[in-house]
């Protein structure tokens, strides 16, 4: 890992070509093969965009990767997509309490029941009002806001909080 990463500037950034987890970039006209974007911080700041060669090397960092132009930002958001995929929650049916964890059944977007499975302090309260909670895997699952669920939904979560 580099002392200091270099800021790219969006505007030298082209997006050639969106693979599945990878994309191909030119910056500043140099091509760059299967680069793997990250997000270092995903829930507080999903703008800036971390790439990196396919064996781990840094080239740098976008600030806010909304700046590229059109066609770019559409390419890599469709792999960011990907990588960065986090079920939206709809509605909240039970939540038990078993072996010091906790069984949530949901159901997400997609309109699926799912089961999450999480400990007791898992409920991460963004500023801008969205609601994560996160499983024992470390994987998250996104609640869009307090307003977006019905009763129910609001009254379980809340004994989560």
């Amino acid at each position: 890992m580099n002392d200091e990463l270099k800021a790219i500037d969006p505007k030298t950034v082209k997006v050639l070509k969106a693979g599945l987890d990878t994309v191909d970039i030119s910056v500043n006209g140099k091509l760059y093969s299967n680069v793997i974007p990250r997000k270092p911080f995903p829930l507080s700041h999903p703008e800036v965009v971390l790439l990196c060669t396919e064996d781990g090397r840094e080239i740098g960092v976008i600030e806010d990767y909304r700046k590229l132009d059109a066609k770019s930002r559409g390419e890599l958001e469709k792999v960011l997509d990907v990588i960065y995929y986090i079920p939206r929650i709809k509605r909240i049916n039970k939540i038990d309490h078993k072996e010091q964890k906790y069984v949530w059944k949901v159901e997400i977007e997609e309109g699926k029941d799912i089961e999450i499975v999480t400990w007791s302090r898992c409920v991460r309260i963004m500023p801008d009002g969205r609601i994560f909670i996160k499983d024992v895997n470390g994987h998250y699952y996104e609640v869009r806001s307090l307003s977006s669920l019905d009763l129910k939904s609001k009254i379980l979560l809340g004994t989560m909080i």
